[in-house]
């Protein structure tokens, strides 16, 4: 093996466990563009780990996660997998210290989710989740515009997301359009909005969500999911009124039109080239990524991590209140962790 140079001694370890469609097509090619070298890629098909390896310059192969983690030693870990075992190997990750960035879902409960910010606690590290709203710059643009003092603070917000078929087995996570696909616009939903005091939904099928929400500021809010739109032209709408007069409309996650009082005030209107700009950017992969690494390397602390697993547990109990409200037809306040 050759000698490690000086400028490799400086780059962020990273090791990668899950080389599935997800993270081959939206993980991998973001380390190229950061300070990283990829001391370990694991997957359970050999044949995959190998592949995203050769590809993107991994240097160790496994299939045996935790024989990664204690042979490589990573200064952190990236998970995606599904939620039962992102929980577990987070845990497993944070016991011997290392950080770790999990795809989302984190967990497939809120308390299962919560146990791994507590181990996180205990650790002292990181424990992120891939919520990528929470990193691209359309919404992130629009939280500030919420927070500032033009706005007024916000009376309203209406989200509707819609996707192509989903399976919905029962006890099977990734086929949950509610818990897959949905977790995304019910985190963004906090987000943007912040705590919730009140869920009121209607489920006449798993497929099928009409929501209403009040927020602990006394805002109002309706979301509106449905699998039974197509995977060619998935929906992703929001619309979020201010005080008086200030609207903001998010469009397919990156596009952003602001108006106070009929005046455009703000836009994110990305144009995509080849020349120019990159959907791994606006969709808020890279920036997760990006964060996840500065934070790696004494950076970014934890508490400027939007995705830490703190607020994460937050918007699992946002869907748990939703599962119990349609399954009770009476309004739900979310269960709080301390």
């Amino acid at each position: 093996m050759s000698a490690v140079t000086p400028e490799e001694e400086n780059l962020v370890r990273l090791a990668v466990i899950g080389c599935g469609s997800l993270s081959t097509k939206r993980i991998f090619p973001c380390f190229p563009r950061l300070p990283v070298r990829l001391v370990g890629v694991c997957d359970l098909d050999e044949a995959k780990a190998r592949q995203n390896a050769r590809r993107h310059g991994g240097e160790a192969v496994y299939s045996d996660a935790l024989k990664m983690l204690d042979e490589t030693k990573p200064d952190g870990l990236v998970v995606c997998i599904g939620p039962e075992m992102h929980a577990k190997l987070a845990k497993e990750a944070l016991a011997r210290g290392i950080p770790v960035y999990t795809e989302k879902p984190p967990a497939p409960t809120a308390t299962e989710a919560w146990a791994v910010a507590q181990a996180a606690r205990k650790a002292g590290k990181l424990c992120m989740t891939a919520f990528k709203y929470r990193y691209a710059p359309a919404q992130a643009k629009a939280r500030a515009i919420i927070q500032s003092p033009e706005f007024g603070g916000l009376s309203n917000l209406s989200i509707v997301r819609a996707s192509g078929p989903y399976k919905n087995l029962p006890g099977n996570a990734r086929t949950e359009f509610l818990l897959d696909f949905c977790i995304h616009p019910i985190d963004q939903t906090l987000f943007l909005a912040g705590d919730l005091d009140e869920v009121f939904a209607v489920a006449p099928t798993m497929d099928n969500y009409a929501i209403s929400v009040r927020f602990a500021s006394g805002a109002v809010g309706s979301l509106a999911f449905s699998c039974r739109g197509s995977w060619s032209q998935p929906l992703d709408r929001a619309e979020i009124f201010g005080a008086a007069g200030q609207q903001i409309q998010l469009v397919d996650q990156i596009f952003l039109r602001y108006h106070a009082d009929g005046v455009n005030k703000q836009t994110n209107e990305p144009r995509f080239c080849t020349a120019g700009g990159d959907s791994l950017v606006e969709t808020g992969f890279f920036p997760e990524v990006e964060a996840f690494v500065a934070h790696l390397q004494g950076k970014r602390p934890v508490e400027q991590i939007p995705s830490r697993i703190e607020e994460s547990v937050k918007s699992l109990a946002f869907y748990e209140a939703i599962k119990a409200s349609a399954a009770s037809g009476k309004p739900v306040k979310p269960a709080r962790f301390e």
